[in-house]
């Protein structure tokens, strides 16, 4: 029987466009993608592909708040915890961070975790 990583989480980026790099998220690959794909993969990534990562851009180009990433997946035989804090962590270091939120869940185990300003902190659920 696997072990799966759920994991699903969203961060909004502030930014002027045309002067503040765009966030870099990483590469994803899927099941269905070639060993080349696979190989430039740089996010948590289970037996099946890695989580996967959906952008929205403000159309305007006006607002402050210039990009939402929106980070998802299933990861099968995956059980590391600190791979995905560390993955969430460095996407966001050196940004401009409006909001994140991001939640995993590993077998039994759910943990969720607030970018504050500084960085994420884990939320503790009662």
């Amino acid at each position: 029987m696997s072990i799966w990583a759920h994991v699903a989480g969203v961060i909004r980026f502030d930014g002027m466009l045309g002067l503040t790099p765009e966030p870099d998220c990483g590469n994803t690959c899927s099941f269905e993608d070639d060993g080349p794909i696979w190989d430039r993969c740089n996010i948590p990534c289970g037996s099946e592909g890695s989580l996967q990562v959906s952008k929205w851009q403000d159309p305007t180009g006006s607002s402050l708040a210039q990009w939402t990433y929106t980070i998802f997946g299933d990861l099968r035989s995956f059980e590391d915890f600190q791979e995905i804090i560390n993955y969430f962590t460095r996407i966001t270091d050196g940004q401009a961070v409006r909001n994140g939120v991001f939640t995993v869940e590993i077998g039994p185990q759910k943990r969720t975790f607030l970018h504050d300003g500084e960085g994420f902190v884990e939320l503790v659920v009662k």
